[in-house]
Parts: structure tokens; C-alpha cells; sequence
């Protein structure tokens, strides 16, 4: 992080991204918890993965939008209180939004979502990106190459 958690301004260029862990239960996770929400409410990006789905399904934010995680019966398990089993999405990553879900398999795509969202390379490069690192197929490394602008690669 470049900056301590309640020094993040809320908004649409906001991004909070929250790894996957079994430790998110703890009250020191509390103010990241929180301005999850609020970007959330203020139309930024929260990223959540594996474990970090979890304290998301207790705030209530995977109740009402399509999400996934490592299953509903992972989120129902470790959070009696979730309610968001018609919205889940049985998929290795989801974006709804500003808000991007991903299985602990799911770390790829998931990458994918939160590439595409900030707009970090074009559709062309984004795609060819992913089919590399998914392959790992020398024809998409130098698809991938192709799509940079003149110098970038190198």
C-alpha cells in the first residue's frame, strides 16, 4: 500500500485489493473491511480473493451482485450470516462492477478482471496477456509482444 487504509480517498478511481487468507476475521482487518464498502459505495474497485470473500459475505456485499469463491458452501461455512447464495457464480473469477471475486483457482482471470477495470493495457494486448499466461504458447508471447505500443516491450 502507498498510503495507511483511511487515507484512501473513496471514488471511482479507487482500487482495494484484498488477498486471499484465512485471517480476515481479525478486528485489525476491520478498517480495510470498511472502505471495501465504501468504495464499493462510491463506485471505486474492491478486489477480493480465496479467503478475503469471506469477511466480504459478513458486510452483506455479495448478498445482491454476482460474485463467486470457492464455492457457496466455502462462504456459507465460514460466514453463517451469508445471503448471497442466487447471486453466486460458479466461475474462477467474476467482476460485477467494481467489484471483482475470485476462487483460490481463479487467480488468472482474476488478474484479467482487475487489468481490464483499470484500463493497464488495450483489449488487444489484455487478451493476448492472458492467452500467453494461460498457454504459455510461444505464438501468444509474440501475439502479446505485437500488441504493445513501438517501445514498450523492451
Amino acid at each position: 500500500p502507498d498510503c495507511p487504509v483511511g487515507d484512501v480517498a473513496a471514488g471511482e478511481n479507487s482500487v482495494l485489493v484484498l488477498p486471499g487468507a484465512d485471517t480476515w476475521g481479525g478486528a485489525e482487518h476491520g478498517p480495510a473491511l470498511e472502505k471495501a464498502r465504501e468504495l464499493l459505495e462510491t463506485g471505486g474497485t474492491v478486489c477480493a480473493i480465496c479467503g478475503a470473500t469471506v469477511p466480504l459475505a459478513g458486510l452483506g456485499l455479495l448478498d445482491s451482485r454476482p460474485h463467486t469463491s470457492n464455492g457457496p458452501g466455502f462462504l456459507e461455512m465460514f460466514c453463517p450470516a451469508y445471503r448471497g447464495r442466487e447471486f453466486y457464480v460458479d466461475a474462477p473469477a467474476v467482476a460485477d462492477g467494481g467489484l471483482i471475486t475470485g476462487s483460490a483457482a481463479g487467480a488468472l482471470l482474476w488478474t484479467k478482471l482487475m487489468l481490464g477495470r483499470l484500463g493497464v493495457f488495450s483489449p488487444e494486448t489484455l487478451e493476448a496477456w492472458h492467452a500467453y499466461f494461460s498457454t504459455g504458447g510461444p505464438e501468444h508471447f509474440f501475439a502479446l509482444m505485437q500488441s504493445l505500443p513501438a517501445g514498450a516491450a523492451g
